[in-house]
């Protein structure tokens, strides 16, 4: 099996079985965390739920965070290994804190891809520790950190203040966010486009819904535009750490009684609901033929009621209504435009 090349440099560090390490894993671990024998010395923390169910799966100690690292005390972690993130508020959030975490003469590696910025992180993180070495093999490029005994080295990084929720302010709402949530200072105009539609979708039950599933909720913004529907049971739900932190904030700001729940595209929730609606992660670049298409679909189907229906929101170029008729009976489209189009399903 071939792995992200960054990871494939990373391998020996994660084997290493002497002293305390570290794992820092976010999306990009998924393929590699299930693989890897568990080891006594070695924690992998990540903000990703599904990471830590893989990695909780083949035994590893792993933790559900947003990188929070409050559990461990300063100077007591002899190696952190960790590939480079996309976002730089998270990146910089990271090597911040490795330096904290490590013991004198502890040992930071780090790799990425030279699109990930990597050689730049790569000297940021020398005015951090006052050392570091760099190298290329293939296409990954290879970070090495040492703790010195001499703190005086320690040059933070600026992470935006990674960890605070913030105030977005926009035309149309106001809400909290923070890095590490994607899209988190903005409205996705495809979360937009399925509001657009959802009152001719509410049109055609038979009796108005009683319950909403906000399936991959991100910082909220669907739950929170949906707040004066008259419903008995709401529920948010995200695999992403910073997003359910986020969500929690802004269902508190607006007064909205929802129960947040980390969940992997749902697979942890009991019950059924009248409406689901789904913004789900296919991005430019994702193939619909892929698994993360039926496990939306699946998670979908398992939770929507009989009478229920769900909207899906997705690029124009995503056929998700051909994998849909795999798992509903009635699928349609329900609005689209250049950019988006809403897709329905019914049991």
């Amino acid at each position: 099996m071939s792995f992200d090349p960054a990871f494939t440099v990373l391998l020996p560090f994660l084997r290493q079985q002497d002293g305390k390490s570290v794992w820092i894993a976010d999306e990009n671990a998924l393929e590699v965390v299930g693989l890897l024998p568990a080891c006594d010395n070695m924690d992998i923390v990540s903000n990703r739920l599904d990471v830590v169910a893989a990695a909780s799966a083949s035994g590893h100690s792993a933790i559900f965070s947003d990188f929070n690292f409050s559990g461990y005390a300063p100077g007591s972690v002899q190696r952190i290994i960790y590939r480079i993130s996309k976002e730089k508020p998270v990146v910089h959030h990271v090597l911040n804190h490795a330096y904290e975490l490590l013991v004198p003469g502890g040992e930071l590696w780090i790799a990425g891809l030279k699109t990930d910025g990597t050689k730049t992180y790569i000297e940021k993180c020398k005015s951090v520790f006052g050392n570091g070495s760099i190298e290329k093999s293939g296409a990954a490029y290879l970070g090495h950190f040492r703790k010195s005994n001499d703190v005086l080295h320690a040059s933070l990084l600026d992470d935006q203040d990674y960890t605070s929720l913030r105030m977005v302010q926009t035309p149309a709402l106001d809400f909290y966010s923070k890095p590490g949530v994607f899209g988190w200072n903005r409205i996705d105009q495809g979360s937009a486009f399925l509001l657009d539609a959802l009152p001719d979708c509410l049109k055609n039950f038979p009796v108005p819904p009683q319950s909403l599933l906000d399936l991959g909720c991100g910082y909220g913004y669907l739950t929170i535009m949906t707040r004066d529907l008259p419903l008995s049971r709401r529920v948010a739900t995200d695999n992403n750490a910073a997003a359910l932190l986020a969500m929690r904030c802004n269902a508190d700001h607006y007064g909205i009684n929802v129960d947040v729940m980390p969940a992997d595209a749902g697979d942890a929730l009991d019950g059924l609901f009248d409406l689901v609606l789904c913004n789900p992660p296919f991005h430019q670049g994702f193939s619909v033929a892929g698994d993360l298409t039926d496990k939306f679909l699946r998670g979908a189907r398992r939770l929507l009621s009989p009478q229920g229906t769900a909207l899906f929101v997705v690029n124009q170029f995503v056929g998700l209504e051909r994998k849909a008729g795999a798992y509903f009976s009635v699928v349609d489209v329900l609005a689209n435009n250049s950019s988006f189009k809403v897709v329905r399903v019914q049991v």
